[in-house]
């Protein structure tokens, strides 16, 4: 099923949104998936691995100068993947991009679509009723909203396999980091940088509400 509140799918099984928790309701699936689930969306969903599990968080370096040798050298160990990073925030975005269809558009759309096949073919035939119009356009309107629903789900399906392939990745590595007392969140080189910077200038001066959020 689909989250009615930021878009993401859910897995069957799944008692809420893994991306924003937005709860799911049990038994029920949203308007999309119910009417025109697409088998090719659900197979990419059951393909999809586990979330890997994070691993326990170090201990908190004290001293201000510990901190800040511990934070570059995170920054350096999290730099050689950085590009993954880049392009897990570029997944996100097409996440929030990627728009279900309306059906009023499509309604619209086959209107303006079949009245224009009408028209000519009135031109031919003058005794065609007004029937054959409704009857044509309720048609084109379905066909087009129904695969346009199915490339939607599709196309769902396939970024949150491919979020979900390169958050493993970055996981692996952040839980092969030794000594590391940052959360997963934080372990992004610019972020580290914001850091090392706020240590340094004393506008952060302890890490425990950076653990409690990890």
């Amino acid at each position: 099923m689909i989250c009615k509140k930021c878009g993401c799918i859910i897995e069957p099984e799944a008692k809420e949104c893994s991306f924003c928790g937005e709860r799911a309701e049990a038994g029920q699936e949203d308007l999309m998936t119910r009417f025109v689930g697409d088998d090719g969306a659900r197979e990419i969903i059951a393909a999809m691995p586990r979330l890997v599990a994070l691993r326990q968080l170090e201990d908190v370096p004290q001293e201000k100068d510990r901190m800040l040798s511990e934070l570059n050298r995170l920054q350096g160990y999290f730099a050689h993947i950085r590009g993954k990073y880049a392009t897990l925030g570029d997944l996100w975005l097409m996440r929030t991009q990627n728009a279900e269809p309306v059906l009023a558009n499509y309604t619209i759309g086959g209107g303006i679509a079949t009245l224009f096949f009408f028209l000519i073919l009135t031109g031919f035939f003058p005794s065609v009723p007004w029937t054959f119009f409704f009857a044509v356009w309720l048609g084109v309107t379905s066909i087009s909203y129904v695969q346009a629903g199915k490339a939607h789900e599709r196309r769902a399906a396939q970024i949150e396999a491919d979020i979900r392939g390169l958050e493993n990745e970055v996981r692996e590595f952040y839980n092969r980091a030794d000594g590391c007392f940052l959360p997963l969140d934080y372990s992004d080189p610019q972020i580290i940088q914001e850091l090392i910077t706020g240590v340094q200038n004393g506008a952060i001066t302890s890490f425990r509400e950076v653990k409690l959020q990890g």
